[in-house]
């Protein structure tokens, strides 16, 4: 028993489906998490994120300056560390609640990602000034722990995520020369 052909040299040429369509196609494969499996993910995350690079940046600000932190001790450092990566941790949910996707932004303009690096390094600075200023540190130790943060939680990784960009690139580039 023998099957027709399909037909070939059809007249009509492709159709686009319209937005609406694509983005239901699209929620139906990759489904979009809800709000509590966002605050769920990010909450966690933030706080592992952001303790122990605290730590080691207020523990050796301490070692290096002790006049920084008026000679806290470990343990009062690690406390001040869990309370940073606390307010971190609620930071993050307050975000993961009113981002509207768990999609990234498609602009990754360097004028955006300085924008984001900005907007990052400003909750940093008001949850290490919380915890600090509540601790009873002085503005000026503040301040400076606050930028040890910045530095120690933004600044270090991004620079080492550009280094290591450009060495893959420059070794993807090397061998094909």
């Amino acid at each position: 028993m023998s099957h027709p052909a399909p037909e070939t040299g059809s007249d009509r040429g492709l159709v686009w489906a319209s937005e609406e369509v694509t983005d239901r196609i699209a929620q139906e494969v990759s489904p979009q998490p809800g709000l509590s499996n966002r605050i769920a993910l990010a909450v966690p995350t933030a706080f592992v994120l952001a303790w122990p690079p605290a730590f080691l940046g207020l523990a050796l600000t301490t070692l290096v300056a002790p006049s920084a932190t008026d000679d806290a001790s470990v343990w009062r450092v690690a406390f001040w560390a869990l309370q940073f990566a606390g307010l971190t941790a609620l930071a993050a949910a307050v975000s993961a609640a009113l981002r509207r996707s768990v999609e990234p932004e498609v602009d990754s303009s360097p004028w955006r990602i300085a924008l984001r690096i900005a907007g990052h390094a400003l909750v940093t600075v008001a949850c290490a000034g919380l915890v600090l200023a509540l601790a009873g540190l002085s503005a000026g130790q503040i301040a400076t722990l606050a930028a040890v943060l910045v530095v120690v939680l933004h600044l270090l990784p991004m620079t080492v995520a550009r280094l290591l960009f450009r060495f893959r690139r420059r070794g993807a580039a090397g061998p094909a020369a």
